[in-house]
């Protein structure tokens, strides 16, 4: 890349303009000192077995390594769960094609532990690249601890778990770190012996090793989330680049703190492999960054014409056709249709009311009520993982939009836990996060202006107020009903005995209720109404 040249002048202007640490999404603005290294790196996150984009971020790879030899190649997690491919293979497929374009490290995310420490030990050893992860220890877990090297290694293998790494480039060390988030433990399944540590006290920690062995280019994998890579950028001295999932945040360029001092940069690349970040960055012979280019390449974009820019890669695109035969026959299977399509969309679950929420929860509570009376049902929209068109709908469809295989139970609440529930529901809903809940059987107004934990208002259960001293039941899913989304309260019923176990799976109970009530045709209701 061409490096940046500023005159004192505008240098002056940035220096006194700038009166918060946060540049938001700048571009290319820093000092060139004499830089000792130029580097590139191209990033995914949350690609969440995606692979029907893997042909064309595979050309667009090797486009890149055409113009530059020596990158590096790395993933933010969340690698696992969200479409058939992963249904089928448990993340082998995606293990293929990381292996097959030459991944250099990847962290882990919360949905590498959805089906298990066995399943994400096979992945791993699948692997012919190292797996970095500082605050999640698995030295308890009989499959994972094998797998752990407890050491920061210069020689990293494939198949292994380490804390950091140290990967030379063009004759220079450059330490990679990797962090999970510790909501984990609620937001997968992980095994109760895996310990989900401070991210930042952990992080400090790898600096500094990193640091005492000459190491001073230094990049942080992070699946926590936007806020959380703010937080550290402003807060950690020592971290060059953080590229981030989890939060599945599109940053068509990055976000850039600590301008006047040692530089830090956040960058993070959407969600599926829709796109490929990628990082042109000089850094000074002491490690600063001194100048940076970086932005989002679009795999899937056309031309005027309609044709893909990125031709897909002849292999990938075989392979994934080789793959799809024995998931082609299940995904066509035809079980009802909708005359309306169904809203499954990620911000909209996220932050308010759909049809396709409104839809899944009605036919959770139809259900429920066959063994008991049930009066309401929830679904965390982080649950919620695709829309569904017009028209007809296979179970292929239905499995797009609830790939985890969740079964549902009901629970006996007191008006006060579902009180607790719907404020925790909306606590995050600036941030999307996967807890906001989809309802049957009960509407709500909120008030997102107000402070966490005081916005939920006028609440009917059934038509009727809701009475905090009464006892509910409500159908919600096993996921949930572990505590997962931060729910206690559910948890808390649950090992207090107040559950029943339906064994239920709830993509097929959906099925179902589409076959049932075909033609579908669900509306928004007013069941979620925010105000403010």
């Amino acid at each position: 890349m061409k490096k940046n040249r500023m005159s004192l002048a505008i240098l002056l202007v940035i220096i006194l303009t700038t009166v918060h640490p946060l540049v938001p999404e700048e571009k290319a603005i820093a000092i060139e000192k004499g830089g000792s290294l130029q580097l590139t790196i191209l990033h995914t996150n949350d690609v969440h077995a995606h692979l029907e984009n893997t042909p064309y971020l595979h050309t667009a790879i090797k486009e890149v390594r055409e113009k530059e030899k020596e990158i590096l190649l790395l993933d933010a997690g969340d690698v696992f769960s969200g479409t058939l491919f992963f249904n089928q293979y448990l993340g082998q497929a995606d293990a293929e094609f990381m292996n097959n374009i030459g991944y250099d490290a990847m962290t882990l995310g919360n949905h590498e532990f959805d089906k298990g420490s066995k399943v994400l030990a096979d992945f791993i050893k699948s692997l012919s690249f190292p797996v970095v992860s500082s605050n999640v220890d698995v030295r308890a877990d009989r499959y994972l601890a094998p797998l752990m090297k407890d050491r920061i290694s210069d020689s990293a293998e494939g198949g292994s778990i380490y804390p950091a790494i140290i990967h030379s480039v063009k004759g220079v060390k450059v330490g990679i770190i990797g962090l999970t988030t510790e909501d984990t433990v609620f937001l997968s399944k992980p095994n109760e012996k895996i310990v989900f540590e401070d991210a930042e006290k952990k992080v400090r920690n790898e600096i500094a090793q990193l640091q005492q062995k000459g190491v001073h280019h230094i990049i942080l994998l992070s699946h926590l989330g936007l806020s959380r890579d703010k937080q550290l950028a402003q807060d950690v001295k020592g971290i060059d680049i953080i590229i981030g999932g989890h939060s599945h945040s599109k940053l068509t360029s990055p976000l850039v703190y600590n301008l006047k001092s040692e530089p830090t940069i956040i960058v993070q690349a959407n969600e599926y492999g829709k796109f490929l970040g990628e990082v042109d960055a000089v850094f000074s012979k002491e490690g600063v960054l001194t100048s940076w280019n970086a932005g989002l390449i679009d795999v899937l974009a056309k031309d005027k014409k309609g044709n893909n820019i990125f031709r897909p890669d002849p292999w990938a695109l075989e392979r994934l056709s080789q793959l799809k035969e024995p998931i082609e026959e299940l995904k066509s299977t035809f079980i009802g249709s909708a005359s309306v399509p169904l809203n499954g969309n990620r911000h909209d679950v996220r932050t308010k009311e759909t049809n396709l929420g409104n839809l899944i929860t009605d036919a959770m509570l139809e259900k429920a009520n066959r063994y008991a009376p049930t009066q309401a049902a929830f679904q965390n929209g982080g649950g919620i993982r695709n829309s569904i068109e017009a028209g007809d709908i296979t179970l292929g469809d239905v499995l797009e939009v609830l790939p985890f295989g969740n079964s549902i139970v009901t629970l006996e609440l007191t008006g006060e836990e579902i009180l607790q529930a719907l404020e925790h529901s909306v606590a995050k809903v600036d941030e999307e996060a996967g807890q906001f809940l989809q309802v049957s059987g009960i509407s709500f107004h909120f008030n997102p202006e107000r402070p966490a934990g005081e916005r939920i208002m006028d609440v009917k259960v059934q038509g009727e107020n809701l009475d905090t001293a009464k006892s509910y039941r409500v159908a919600v899913n096993a996921f949930l009903a572990d505590g997962g989304d931060g729910f206690t309260m559910f948890r808390e019923a649950k090992e207090s005995g107040r559950v029943s176990e339906l064994y239920l799976n709830l993509y097929e109970l959906v099925s179902e209720y589409l076959t049932s009530h075909s033609p579908n045709s669900p509306e928004v209701e007013g069941r979620i109404v925010e105000e403010g």
